[in-house]
């Protein structure tokens, strides 16, 4: 009897150590490593601000494009911008559905100014070429990349309180959702809604399309985007339908309220109807051709969640399907290295094991709007402390990462990997900002 108790005393006393020593190390470190994470954030979100001051600001006016390489092609916009390169060489443009990521974090930092400027240039894109177009650039002016400026109107408007601006971005906006995104050449049995290009002379036709939903190029449309319903822009567009239901209800067009809230909800219905897959937990692309599921598994996924699309049902298992995507430096856009389906390409930048920071963006906000913090912190730490190493160790970010290895390393498809700031920048702020602030 004395020496259960003495023993029992002794495990009691002894306890803390042994059963806890480890863990309460591991957490201290844990603190430790959180603690230099975010002083690398708080530096380089400084930097990220002072890039915005002057650095990655460009303009498009009639000096610019007579004083650019005749090669560049570069199209008039009225207002400075932030373009995708920034101060780095590549990409000079202002992209069409990056802007509204880098929207989001110069709002989170208080630069009304620039984010104006953005709406007001894709607004004059709509003017002049019936939508937003993927870049102000002679080649990209054929076609469009999601559809999210009416999303950056609602969240400008938030921030300001701005009514003259939504008078102003209305019927624009409106006449990109009816007359180009519901177009006879964008629209499908399903009532769901295709990328078809029409008209590029830089591409061929397929290509040019699928470079429409803004990834160029993937696997997810086994080639043939014109034959699918593309799950992320048809979330983006469940958005769109939102957004001009809340902007026609502060302007009291009740008939136009309730008219786009009717579209959103049904739109939403019919994603669910042909994407969602039961025995798989997962939303698929769909091909409404051949009528069936494409089981190519990506984060576009998770834009269902952002959308308010998934139930509550479909967004838990979703979230335990994260498995398939996740890494020691993130996530990766698809489980795992699907065959090309293009014959220009033996490796897609838009595939395994790819890191984009818009998806990282999109996922990591999914989570946090259901609940899911804890997951949503830990893939971000990844993230981030991956975005951090390398910017310390090259001075640069870079349009995309290795979420395995944690490198640079990857195939050549059309032009490598450049460094630029662009949506990577706004990561770090978004990310960042929801991690320490």
């Amino acid at each position: 009897m004395f020496r259960i108790s003495f023993w029992a005393i002794l495990l009691l006393f002894f306890s803390p150590y042994f059963l806890f020593g480890q863990t309460m190390q591991d957490t201290t470190e844990a603190k430790g490593d959180l603690s230099q994470l975010k002083s690398g954030f708080i530096q380089l979100d400084s930097m990220v601000q002072k890039w915005w001051e002057k650095e990655d600001i460009h303009t498009a006016l009639e000096k610019d494009i007579i004083e650019s390489k005749s090669e560049w092609g570069l199209q008039f916009l009225p207002f400075p911008y932030v373009s995708g390169g920034g101060s780095e060489s590549f990409f000079i443009d202002m992209y069409g559905w990056d802007t509204y990521f880098i929207n989001m974090a110069l709002l989170k930092r208080g630069r009304i100014d620039l984010v104006k400027n953005h709406i007001l240039n894709q607004l004059f894109m709509i003017e002049r070429y019936g939508f937003v177009a993927s870049g102000n650039n002679v080649e990209l002016v054929t076609k469009s990349q999601p559809p999210l400026l009416a999303l950056s109107v609602i969240k400008y408007f938030e921030a300001t309180k701005d009514t003259s601006l939504l008078y102003f971005a209305f019927p624009l906006l409106e006449k990109e959702y009816i007359d180009y995104w519901n177009a006879p050449h964008h629209s499908t049995p399903t009532g769901l809604t295709t990328c078809r290009v029409l008209g590029d002379k830089e591409l061929r036709a397929e290509l040019a399309s699928e470079a429409e939903t803004g990834l160029d190029f993937c696997a997810c449309y086994d080639g043939k985007v014109t034959e699918c319903v593309p799950l992320h822009v048809n979330c983006a567009l469940v958005k769109y339908e939102e957004a001009l239901a809340t902007i026609a209800g502060i302007l009291n067009f009740s008939a136009k309220e309730t008219l786009y809230k009717a579209k959103g909800k049904a739109r939403s219905e019919k994603i669910r109807e042909y994407c969602w897959d039961e025995t798989d937990g997962f939303f698929y692309e769909y091909n409404y051709v051949k009528k069936e599921q494409i089981k190519v598994k990506s984060l576009c996924a998770y834009w269902t969640i952002w959308a308010g699309v998934a139930t509550k049902e479909q967004s838990d298992k979703l979230v335990e399907n994260l498995k398939w995507f996740e890494h020691q430096y993130g996530l990766s856009f698809t489980s795992e290295n699907y065959k090309s389906p293009h014959p220009e390409f033996t490796w897609l930048q838009w595939g395994f094991p790819v890191a984009w920071a818009p998806m990282h963006i999109i996922a990591i906000e999914s989570l946090q709007m259901i609940g899911e913090k804890k997951i949503a912190d830990r893939i971000s730490e990844k993230y981030l402390s991956m975005v951090i190493s390398i910017y310390n160790k090259t001075g640069k970010l870079w349009e995309k990462y290795n979420a395995v290895d944690g490198s640079l390393n990857f195939p050549t498809e059309r032009y490598g990997n450049p460094a630029l700031h662009d949506w990577t920048s706004a990561a770090v702020v978004l990310i960042g900002d929801e991690l320490f602030r």
